[in-house]
């Protein structure tokens, strides 16, 4: 009998995962953690952490009014923003972020998740720091540190910010010049930060080519920021936000809104467009400056800026308003200023975060000062991240 043993074959490997979008850097890039994740996935988890933030600082009956997160057209190509590690390595000039916990700099020029106009200035702007030979700070040696990148969706053009350990910067001109010839620079500048620590921008920045500020549309509002101002990162879905406040609000001629934590002054003046008066208070000077500006050129004498820290401006509040919108920053806007919100008896409150947990606290705070949690919307700016921006409306339980 012809006895044949067959040979054992390994069954074949699996197929390894195409990169999400195409991403040249994962899976190893930090930069966005979800990203592959499927995103009815993403919307459902940002959901629930809204819902059980709520529910850990109200009754469960508000829970009911968290609206579906508003999903985005765009999952990739979005950001038009990036802040940017440079650091030197063997083959040349690294543009990316620190890998957690360490100062190992993971390579982030290629995100798909960025807008395509940074797409193309990042590896520009890595040559051209290569081919001018600019300092890299690090090691005992002083240079280069940072490189923040800004493309306006309106106008196609693209603020590059480098901060320097070292100033001047002799190359920026050169490096500015390289940049021309390849992508729509509005302007080039350096700032100068000799610190030591985490914090990326120092106190003094320098135009080395162009315009110190980028303009970009929000809705029917035309904003112009410098790079020490914040701006969304997301612009398409911040247009929506605002557009969505507008509603909410519901202002009129006769309406005094005032607007806290009001940056550059993006909702302020959607609001002012139908508003009769608007207050905006923001601490940090350099963006108070910017929003005069921006209402200078959009004609809205009804609109003034006050500079200052937000707890001591509500203090000096003497006129009745209307309307309270406001948009703290990560950590919230804290029980000392919502008491001082609810205090000033708005029929309504508008309260834009970017973190459900402070905005869940907070919003206790305006609820034993009289304020109903009517409606919670939240926004999907930042896809393939943990982020969800939170729309909270109240309504005074008296109006």
């Amino acid at each position: 009998m012809d006895v044949r043993v067959a040979r054992f074959r390994h069954p074949p490997s699996p197929p390894r995962p195409a990169a999400p979008f195409g991403c040249p850097h994962w899976p190893g890039c930090v930069g966005c953690p979800w990203v592959g994740r499927p995103y009815e996935d993403q919307l459902a988890s940002k959901h629930h952490r809204v819902v059980a933030a709520l529910a850990a600082a109200l009754p469960d009956a508000v829970v009911a009014a968290v609206d579906p997160v508003v999903p985005t057209s765009e999952p990739s190509g979005y950001r038009v923003q990036a802040k940017l590690v440079v650091g030197s390595v063997p083959a040349g000039v690294v543009l990316g972020l620190y890998a957690p916990g360490t100062h190992r700099i993971v390579d982030a020029s290629g995100c798909p998740l960025h807008d395509p106009l940074l797409r193309r200035a990042i590896p520009a702007l890595r040559a051209a720091l290569e081919r001018e030979r600019v300092p890299i700070h690090g090691q005992g040696r002083t240079g280069l540190r940072y490189a923040l990148l800004r493309a306006s969706v309106a106008e196609e053009r693209l603020l590059v910010t480098l901060v320097s350990s070292r100033a001047p910067l002799s190359q920026a001109t050169r490096v500015a010049r390289r940049l021309r010839r390849t992508v729509p620079l509005a302007g080039l500048l350096v700032n100068e930060n000799r610190t030591s620590g985490n914090v990326i921008l120092g106190a003094r920045t320098e135009a080395v080519f162009g315009e110190r500020a980028l303009r970009e549309r929000y809705g029917e509002v035309v904003i112009a920021a410098g790079p020490t101002a914040f701006v969304q990162a997301n612009t398409r879905m911040a247009a929506r936000i605002y557009g969505a406040i507008a509603e909410a609000a519901a202002v009129a001629a006769d309406t005094r809104v005032v607007d806290l934590y009001c940056g550059v002054g993006g909702i302020a003046l959607t609001l002012a467009r139908t508003a009769g008066t608007v207050v905006g208070v923001e601490e940090v000077a350099a963006a108070v400056a910017a929003a005069r500006a921006n209402a200078a050129r959009a004609g809205a004498t009804h609109v003034r800026f006050v500079a200052g820290r937000v707890e001591e401006a509500l203090g000096g509040l003497t006129e009745p308003v209307d309307v309270v919108t406001m948009n703290p920053p990560r950590k919230g806007a804290g029980a000392a200023v919502a008491r001082a919100v609810a205090a000033l008896a708005p029929r309504r409150i508008l309260y834009l975060s970017c973190h459900p947990e402070s905005f869940a606290r907070d919003a206790a705070v305006l609820a034993d000062g009289g304020f109903t949690l009517a409606r919670v919307r939240p926004f999907d700016l930042l896809p393939q991240t943990e982020h969800v921006e939170v729309l909270g409306i109240f309504v005074r339980d008296s109006a």
